[in-house]
């Protein structure tokens, strides 16, 4: 039988929808950034939305174990500047 779920080490996308704001994309990568070893790599590509309200960034890491997961995914969610985080 297959183990369900992530398989850890794993490379994981999260994708963060903010308003477009120079202070927050520099916070949250330095966010993430902190929560990583120092040699682990962050991957950050941004999307505008249509109207260009919104700014989607998708950051994609190497998460060691589900609580490191938790600990990143918790950290974004909590940015005051976070409109909505997938």
């Amino acid at each position: 039988m297959e183990p369900c779920g992530l398989t850890y080490p794993c490379t994981f996308p999260v994708k963060v929808f903010v308003r477009p704001d120079d202070e927050v994309e520099v916070r949250l990568e330095s966010l993430v950034r902190g929560l990583l070893q120092p040699e682990a790599g962050l991957e950050i590509e941004r999307r505008s939305s249509a109207t260009g309200k919104y700014l989607c960034l998708t950051m994609t890491f190497v998460a060691e174990d589900e609580a490191h997961l938790t600990r990143v995914t918790s950290a974004i969610v909590a940015d005051p500047g976070v409109v909505l985080s997938l």
